[in-house]
């Protein structure tokens, strides 16, 4: 387990007036122990009893 800040910032473009973007940095060892790469990327995000997951999209 690490910890992290989300950092928070405007949405730009098109994004309503008060509109906030999220984002946080995942480390490395975790993102290739998912099998992410440049070429697959894609992930499933979802949330379970106050918990984010994050999971490697299989490609059927």
């Amino acid at each position: 387990m690490v910890e992290r800040n989300i950092i928070m910032g405007k949405a730009g473009g098109t994004a309503g007036k008060n509109s906030v973007n999220y984002k946080i940095s995942l480390p490395a060892e975790m993102v290739k122990e998912l099998g992410v790469t440049q070429e697959d990327k894609s992930v499933l995000v979802s949330f379970s009893n106050g918990k984010i997951i994050i999971e490697k999209k299989v490609n059927a």
